[in-house]
């Protein structure tokens, strides 16, 4: 009884601290689930794709495209540009079709901005060296003409991203009740078990 009584624990500790030591290794955050894919809009020569965004945290380091690039055929360079509201340009992400799959999901990284939380941003992605028949598809949304990306911020601090990795993970453990009141049921079975259980005889 004693040794199941360990077990249990050391099996609930381990549990518990998993995700904060798995945390540790995390450079970046996303902000929203990518939403379901649509319709595709080209980027090549003069055929840019713009759209804007309000970064809901601070420290935005990046955004996330699927894009279609069939049998590689497009090689050339593909420039992401960010800028402010007011036009300031503040950050410039440079990639090579060659490292863009067909249908792949593609992350554009760049520096974090401190001060981004609540600030609106342009985004510009443009391939002026492409031609048209080598053109990129960016995805759109599914139910909107707008691109279907997801941004980025980096965590300010290890305990603020412990506790986001917490809070995200009680947060979709209870969206599906029937599962979170028959799991939480073992949990307390076996609580009450260690707890109460009878004891070895001898």
């Amino acid at each position: 009884m004693n040794n199941f009584k360990s077990f249990f624990v050391v099996f609930a500790v381990i549990l518990l601290s998993l995700p904060a030591l798995l945390s540790l290794g995390i450079r970046y955050l996303p902000v929203n689930n990518q939403p379901p894919l649509g319709q595709t809009r080209k980027i090549y020569e003069d055929q840019a794709v713009r759209g804007g965004l309000t970064m809901p945290d601070d420290y935005f380091n990046g955004i996330g495209f699927s894009f279609k690039n069939p049998n590689l055929i497009n090689k050339e360079e593909i420039v992401m540009q960010l800028s402010t509201e007011n036009g300031d340009l503040v950050r410039t992400v440079v990639l090579s079709g060659r490292s863009v799959p067909d249908g792949g999901f593609v992350r554009f990284m760049f520096d974090p901005i401190a001060g981004s939380d609540g600030a609106f941003y342009v985004y510009e992605l443009f391939s002026p060296s492409s031609g048209e028949g080598e053109a990129l598809e960016v995805l759109l949304s599914k139910d909107s003409d707008d691109v279907a990306l997801v941004a980025y911020y980096k965590p300010s601090s290890i305990p603020s991203l412990i506790a986001n990795i917490y809070a995200s993970w009680i947060e979709r453990f209870f969206a599906d009740k029937t599962f979170a009141v028959f799991y939480l049921g073992l949990i307390v079975l076996g609580i009450g078990y260690v707890a109460f259980g009878k004891k070895e005889t001898t």
